[in-house]
């Protein structure tokens, strides 16, 4: 009886074909996710508290267009800001009459990229600032929010009070600090 001869060679191409195509896509697919996670989204918060007394600022020195969201610094609480809205005596306690600046350090943002600050008391949130957006590349810079007691009561109320960064609609980090 014979056999009819196998071609080893088709096969051999086939497999190499799809195994080809195979990484292609993979490649493909990976590019495609990494386009996804690395572009910012559109936050969809709302104020539901306001303060009149924020002057939230970007500071543009040092400009580059290769600034990415990795790139971003730690949150600080501080008494004062400095002409480049840094951080000026970085604190963990305030007085009651204190104001209370928030300050994202030495970061890197893309042009688009959304922020802005939720302050808590003794865990329970009760201002929002208004969102900030990046109108250009900006390198090595200091973004501030400034929290004051509000008009009504014009002193804080002494307790725990801790300051959440949000970053394009997720939160980011904090800052703890109490007022005495």
């Amino acid at each position: 009886m014979q056999q009819t001869p196998t071609n080893n060679n088709s096969q051999m191409r086939t497999a190499a074909i799809v195994t080809i195509v195979v990484i292609i896509g993979l490649l493909l697919l990976g590019r495609f996710v990494t386009g996804i996670s690395g572009n910012p989204t559109t936050p969809t918060t709302s104020d539901t508290t306001t303060n009149n007394n924020n002057n939230n600022t970007l500071n543009p020195a040092n400009t580059n267009n290769t600034t990415t969201l990795n790139n971003l610094g730690p949150v600080v609480a501080a008494q004062a800001i400095d002409r480049d809205n840094c951080a000026v005596d970085a604190t963990t306690h305030f007085t009651t009459s204190d104001p209370v600046y928030v300050v994202l350090v030495d970061s890197q943002l893309p042009q688009g990229t959304t922020m802005y600050a939720r302050l808590y008391k003794d865990g329970v949130a009760i201002e929002d600032t208004k969102e900030l957006t990046a109108d250009q590349d900006y390198n090595n810079t200091c973004v501030n929010f400034v929290f004051r007691p509000s008009q009504s009561a014009e002193t804080w109320q002494p307790g725990n009070y801790e300051a959440e960064f949000f970053v394009n609609g997720n939160s980011y980090r904090s800052t703890t600090f109490d007022i005495r």
